[in-house]
């Protein structure tokens, strides 16, 4: 099973956060499940054709981010943890670490989620 995470226009429940450079980009993410490679494949190729730059998407026990040009980054390290509230500085503090990141909101609080190489 492949889970392809993909930006929707309402609000989810799923946050995706990154830094490129000093901009810090914001995301409502929508997780589609994939059930082969194939059918992974061809939701990425939509993607891509609706003018996507990169995709991010995890497949068992690593994630990839893939750019429209087939530049694969494999990350296999995953952090995660719960915490009760957002703080605005806690996140920066994250993202400057990091590079990007993605948060949960759930009954009991959030849960973020990083992913390294």
């Amino acid at each position: 099973m492949y889970k392809l995470y993909t930006i929707a226009k309402k609000k989810t429940g799923i946050l995706g956060l990154w830094k490129d450079k000093e901009k810090i980009y914001r995301d409502k993410i929508k997780i589609k499940n994939c059930s082969t490679y194939r059918k992974l494949q061809l939701n990425i190729k939509k993607l891509f054709d609706n003018g996507e730059k990169a995709v991010f998407y995890n497949s068992h026990f690593y994630c990839t981010i893939e750019s429209k040009e087939g530049i694969k980054t494999l990350l296999s390290k995953r952090i995660t943890w719960q915490e009760k509230k957002l703080k605005a500085s806690f996140i920066k503090l994250l993202l400057s670490q990091h590079g990007g990141l993605t948060i949960f909101k759930e009954k009991q609080g959030f849960t973020f989620d990083i992913w390294k190489e």
